[in-house]
């Protein structure tokens, strides 16, 4: 086999590349890697996970806890243990077996174009399609959104010309040379030949996933009637997973404490904590607050454990009347004209409220997102560990969206108000917002997975511009306006995306993935920006002037 390399992604990923080729010979070698490395640091907390890919694995990591040199140390013993590992060099998934009606416009309404395109007969593009063993490679896109390698090359269909707006939950797909299946409802460009009764993601079961990086699938066609009277849990029994089927979803118990209720939601509220943990490798995205440093602030000032979920808003904050009596602060972007109970509202301190009082927020100032914590947190059903809010999978939070009207959140209850130091000078002064006097901003950025895909001059390049923050940005990327770097195609095989992640379009533009990302890309990424910056940049309003600073020093010596 090729040689393994090894590169820091980011300040808290490290990036094994193996042989840039997608075949089964390389994906054993992955998964023996990935295998072997867990077995070596079992006991180490702060690497938090390890995301196998096409062509690659990454570790995650704690960087305030962990040296990136001690874990490339270990990378190198378990790439020196399993070397030789091919296909059949480590034990096997298991197979999955997903059935699949794929009769009728209702569920297969693209695959008389897939018979055009192909020149086969329906009967004959099913066959086909489910006379294979489907190798998953890697899962991302969407949570349990896997990628199949081994299907036959008589279906190569070319992708929709006009993408889905909403492609059903349980799809099953084409595009160009690969086939798939849409765990979850979701836009999408690939041609839709079938669709499966079974739920393959199901957060309110166990195991949510039934299925993982290195196992196979097997699709089965069944007719509608199957379909209709389809009995998931017999299916399941039948696959050895009807013990893990009937344990109970533990329910988490709160202690409530009061409660606010939102007369008026602003432009996008949201439930944020610090994100999920570990989960990057079934393509469940980190999300979390985007300014962690004025979540941390706000959460100190409330005297509230520092992962207590707050609300999160973007630009308009919402108007609150609290149902019961509480402290509560605001850090992050200003609310200059923001009023309780029609007082001035001060930043950074901590208030009390009694029930019936208001909130009016108001528009921010000097930045973009702000952040209300309130005493003993907001409380939200965890997921995957988690409270946050990711819009687009729409998990977390109050039914996975961002507040409206009429919501009513309770709020955990606290004994001890003082236990944490709540007006630290030092947390206040650390707050930033849009850089404040920094024009342009200047994102400090270590090198990454693929600076070397880029040329010395287009880096050079790179380094020199100044770009515009776009209005386009989201939670999912922050978007820029400014100079190509006219580095003509930068796809690569896809690979996992962390946060921070610069990505370079295929207009030669910088896209910085945020919070709420995929969990791979098929990008090039010539950088990736530090998560100090990175809390700025989510401050930073359209028409901010940036600059990207690269730190060239190597932490892996």
């Amino acid at each position: 086999m090729n040689e393994a390399k090894i590169v820091l992604a980011s300040e808290d990923s490290l990036q094994i590349q193996f042989e840039q080729k997608i075949c089964p010979e390389v994906n054993g070698q992955i998964s023996a890697f990935v295998k072997e490395f867990a077995s070596l640091t079992k006991d180490m907390p702060e690497v938090i996970e390890i995301v196998p890919t096409y062509c690659a694995a990454s570790v995650y990591f704690d960087e305030k806890k962990c040296s990136p040199a001690l874990l490339k140390k270990i990378a190198l013993e378990a790439l020196e243990t399993t070397c030789g590992a091919g296909a059949d060099g480590f034990d096997a998934g298991k197979t999955i077996r997903i059935p699949v009606c794929y009769e009728g416009k209702e569920f297969a309404p693209d695959l008389e174009r897939v018979c055009a395109k192909t020149k086969l007969a329906e009967d004959d593009v099913v066959k086909i399609h489910s006379s294979t063993n489907y190798l998953i490679y890697m899962m991302g896109f969407l949570p349990g959104f896997p990628y199949l390698g081994g299907m036959d090359e008589r279906l190569e269909t070319p992708r929709l010309e006009t993408p889905r707006t909403k492609i059903p939950a349980g799809s099953v797909a084409i595009g160009g040379k690969q086939t798939g299946l849409y765990p979850m409802e979701s836009p999408g460009g690939w041609n839709i030949i079938g669709r499966t009764p079974l739920k393959v993601f199901d957060i309110e079961r166990d195991p949510v996933f039934l299925y993982k990086a290195g196992d196979k699938i097997r699709f089965e066609p069944i007719s509608k009637e199957d379909f209709e009277r389809f009995d998931e849990k017999k299916w399941l029994e039948e696959m050895g997973l009807g013990a893990a089927i009937a344990k109970s979803i533990v329910k988490e118990e709160y202690e409530c404490g009061g409660g606010i209720k939102i007369l008026e939601p602003g432009l996008m509220t949201t439930i944020q904590d610090g994100g999920v943990r570990g989960r990057q490798k079934y393509g469940i995205s980190q999300s979390g607050v985007m300014d962690k440093n004025s979540f941390d602030l706000a959460n100190a000032l409330c005297g509230n454990d520092e992962n207590a979920a707050c609300l999160e808003t973007a630009l308009a904050g919402p108007k609150i009347r609290f149902t019961s009596d509480c402290f509560f602060a605001i850090c992050g972007a200003p609310f200059e004209d923001a009023a309780f109970d029609g007082a001035h509202v001060e930043m950074n301190k901590r208030i009390y409220a009694r029930a019936g009082s208001v909130l009016d927020c108001g528009l921010a100032s000097k930045g973009l997102r702000s952040y209300i914590a309130f005493s003993g947190g907001v409380l939200a059903r965890k997921i995957f560990g988690s409270a946050s809010t990711n819009v687009k999978s729409k998990l977390g939070g109050l039914n996975g969206r961002k507040l409206e009207s009429g919501d009513e959140l309770a709020l955990g209850y606290i004994r001890e108000i003082s236990r944490r130091t709540w007006n630290d000078a030092a947390l206040i002064g650390s707050v930033m917002t849009a850089g404040v006097c920094e024009d342009p901003l200047v994102l400090e950025c270590v090198k990454t997975s693929q600076s070397d895909f880029f040329g010395t001059e287009c880096f050079e390049k790179f380094c020199a511009a100044v770009y515009t923050v776009c209005a386009q940005s989201d939670r999912m990327g922050i978007r820029f306006e400014g100079p190509s770097l006219d580095c003509g195609k930068t796809d690569i095989i896809s690979d996992a995306i962390p946060f921070g992640a610069v990505q370079i379009t295929s207009a030669g533009l910088p896209l910085v993935l945020a919070a709420d990302r995929q969990t791979t890309g098929g990008y090039a990424k010539i950088a990736c920006v530090k998560k100090a910056s990175m809390y700025k940049l989510a401050q930073a309003l359209p028409g901010t002037k940036v600059k990207f600073k690269i730190d060239r020093r190597s932490n892996l010596k």
